[in-house]
């Protein structure tokens, strides 16, 4: 067997070394030519996997300078007008902004850590720091970009940069903004990270926007949609309880997403004394009176639940959510008494019993239908077995045709 001798090990090993520092010497030359961001990151990859090179600063700076080069000369033809909006130049210089800000980013400590006689000497941070700090701006125009392109994760990522910028000690000359303005942003950001279904991210920075003084109401339907999609019930209280505080007066949303809370969890006397307080200090709101209505109902008490949904109604004749669960309720009625039935003459005890139930159920529930677009498809499950208990063929007829319209 041939023997490899230490020494012919060693030259190995120094030849592969020397190899990957030409790669990124390759690199770095392509870089200063010009040559688009993705053909250096091309060039110097495998530099990234090597010992001898992975832990160089310089591996990455070159790639991250490619990037901020190629965003430069973009973003210099797009303001004298030789580069128009839509131009898929943009779109590649966007991408090459944040590809040049990761592996900036990726650099930045390996510049400071020490060399062969334990002394640390930056060498390129000064210039990334500058770069990046002079590019703040330019984060913000990428995600509106990335926003119009409707790549939703960049657009989060780019703002997020941005932000990042507000008090940074890195960058002790960055602009600063007013809490109104970032709070504007990470909304706006929050929103980016919903179209690319990062709910968690999103959720953060709904927060965040909030904790900065944005208390418009939109603000937390998003968030409490958010917090639906991601099923973090607790986030979905959070954001309920303060939109209620600041529009619950006027818009009964926010006190429904909290009452159904309390009653996805079990928790009726929490959701029952929410309510009433609710109701002490408007005592003519029939939404109050109906979300009542549905925790009696969940705990089984229908005598209760009824005379709350008379309320709400005596109260507002057309609250959509007392008509729907009174309809429902009086169906459910019907439908015990029909099963708890064991008497002789079942058609007479129908006519005179259960059939002015479903009726009064089917008037109230056809009311709903047109006043509450959102819930039709529930309030035509319950129409449906009203119309068979009744026998309406035409009733059954016009349910399916609307199901299949919705």
């Amino acid at each position: 067997m041939k023997k490899t001798s230490i020494l012919g090990l060693c030259l190995l090993t120094a030849a592969a070394a020397s190899a990957q520092i030409t790669v990124v010497k390759e690199a770095e030359k392509a870089m200063k030519s010009g040559k688009p961001f993705t053909e250096v990151v091309t060039i110097v990859t495998p530099a990234f996997s090597d010992p001898a090179t992975a832990q160089l600063a310089q591996t990455y700076y070159v790639p991250g300078k490619a990037g901020f080069k190629q965003y430069d000369d973009v973003l210099g033809k797009r303001q004298i007008g030789i580069i128009k909006d839509g131009d898929p130049q943009i779109t590649a210089a966007v991408n090459a902004l944040l590809g040049g800000y990761d592996y900036f980013m990726k650099a930045l400590p390996l510049d400071s850590l020490p060399n062969e006689k334990g002394q640390i000497k930056p060498k390129y941070s000064k210039d990334m720091l500058s770069t990046i700090q002079g590019h703040q701006n330019d984060f913000y125009t990428a995600a509106v970009d990335f926003w119009q392109a409707k790549e939703y994760d960049n657009a989060y990522k780019s703002w997020d940069i941005f932000l990042n910028f507000q008090k940074n000690p890195m960058f002790p000359k960055a602009q600063q903004f007013p809490d109104s303005a970032i709070a504007d942003i990470a909304y706006n950001q929050g929103v980016a990270a919903w179209q690319a279904n990062n709910f968690d991210a999103a959720l953060n920075s709904f927060r965040k926007s909030l904790a900065l003084g944005n208390d418009k109401k939109q603000l937390f339907e998003y968030a409490i949609a958010v917090a639906n999609n991601a099923k973090n019930n607790d986030a979905i209280l959070d954001f309920a309880e303060a939109g209620n505080r600041l529009y619950g007066h006027d818009d009964p949303q926010f006190i429904n997403q909290i009452i159904n809370y309390y009653l996805n969890t079990e928790k009726y006397d929490e959701a029952m004394n929410i309510l009433n307080n609710a109701i002490a200090a408007d005592p003519q709101n029939a939404q109050y009176y109906a979300l009542e209505g549905i925790i009696y109902d969940n705990q089984k008490n229908r005598t209760k639940s009824l005379e709350c949904y008379d309320k709400a109604l005596s109260l507002n004749p057309d609250n959509a959510v007392a008509l729907f669960y009174k309809g429902r309720a009086l169906a459910a009625q019907a439908g015990e008494l029909s099963d708890n039935y064991n008497g002789n003459g079942y058609d007479a005890y129908k006519a005179s019993t259960l059939a002015p139930l479903y009726r009064q159920s089917v008037e109230l529930l056809e009311k709903a239908y047109q006043l509450d677009p959102n819930n039709r498809h529930q309030i035509l499950q319950v129409l449906e077995i009203d119309y068979y208990n009744l026998n309406d063929q035409v009733g059954m007829d016009s349910v399916k045709e609307r199901k299949l319209d919705d």
